[in-house]
């Protein structure tokens, strides 16, 4: 299973270089360039925030009770499990492997 997420992943980053390559990075322009633009506005402080003139926020003190988030469910998933069995055979032990699915609880 790791390798086939491994070879999957693989070619999705080869085939977003392929896609990089053919578009072209010439074209883009981060940001606008001749400002005045949102991303210059981030830095600056909203008026309307502390509008009596005070540079301190009040803080709120929340209480988190434990049943605040609910109960934690129980969920399952399907996963693969090797088994391995041996056997007495024409004079010495043979072992045989194989996959078998399995649930397996996951408790969020």
């Amino acid at each position: 299973m790791e390798r086939r997420l491994f070879l999957t992943g693989m070619l999705g980053v080869a085939g977003a270089a392929a896609l990089a390559s053919l578009a072209g990075s010439g074209k883009a322009v981060a940001g606008i360039p001749g400002g005045n633009g949102i991303l210059d506005e981030l830095d600056k402080p909203d008026p309307t925030v502390f509008e009596d003139g005070e540079d301190k926020a009040e803080l709120e003190q929340v209480y988190h009770r434990h049943w605040h988030y609910g109960h934690r469910r129980r969920r399952r998933r399907r996963v693969w499990r090797r088994v391995c069995r041996r056997y007495w055979r024409y004079g010495y032990w043979h072992r045989r492997c194989w996959r078998e699915r399995v649930w397996i609880g996951i408790w969020l």
